[in-house]
């Protein structure tokens, strides 16, 4: 599918005026987050990763101007598998290790499958910075591993060399903490929940594959 028909397309299954999908387009292609290559009919058809990075962006915000900072923010969660919270990723077939933008783009290309998703499936984001995968009674969280990481190491470590040389520097595990919250300050603009069931009649439009 080309640009053309997928502005039409997003446009209609997210109830958005065309002219706010094709900035979201235009935000993520300056900064490298979008297909691009000649025009016309030589042009790239559009793919999965594209049309995920455009949900997400729409769905975070109705300000195509923060397109890039909410695909790079909420498109780099990843399933929530502490020991504190219950993981689903193996019950609903997904790589614990998969960004959630590659999860979106799975998705759309009905990699995770119809029938396990499409059953009262939803896509939610939240104005803490999380998102979710609920299906039926199963809600999978994603949360930015990477950061919640570097904050715990940082407490692990605070009695080591390095430790004791960072709290010299000023800097301490609170200040990770708090980088964390600053990085996760995010706001959904909007009511950011979406049917899966829509999300694959996307798909199927956008490429084409055979329902189940």
């Amino acid at each position: 599918m080309k640009l053309a028909q997928f502005l039409a397309l997003m446009s209609r299954m997210l109830g958005a005026e065309e002219k706010t999908i094709r900035m979201i387009v235009r935000y993520l292609r300056e900064a490298g987050l979008f297909t691009t290559g000649a025009r016309g009919v030589n042009a790239p058809d559009i793919t999965a990763l594209d049309a995920a990075r455009v949900f997400i962006a729409y769905m975070a915000s109705q300000s195509p101007s923060k397109a890039v900072k909410d695909v790079l923010f909420f498109g780099a969660l990843k399933p929530d598998i502490r020991a504190s919270h219950t993981d689903f990723t193996s019950e609903l077939g997904l790589n614990p290790n998969q960004p959630f933008e590659r999860l979106i783009a799975d998705i759309l290309e009905n990699k995770i499958g119809y029938t396990k998703l499409s059953y009262m499936g939803s896509i939610r984001l939240s104005e803490s910075g999380d998102a979710w995968l609920e299906c039926e009674y199963i809600s999978q969280e994603f949360h930015h591993r990477e950061q919640w990481m570097k904050m715990c190491d940082a407490i692990a470590n605070r009695d080591t060399d390095e430790g004791k040389q960072r709290r010299l520097q000023g800097k301490t595990a609170l200040d990770e903490m708090e980088a964390i919250q600053r990085s996760s300050s995010t706001k959904v603009q909007r009511s950011a929940e979406y049917d899966i069931g829509d999300l694959l009649e996307i798909g199927h439009e956008l490429l084409g594959w055979e329902v189940e």
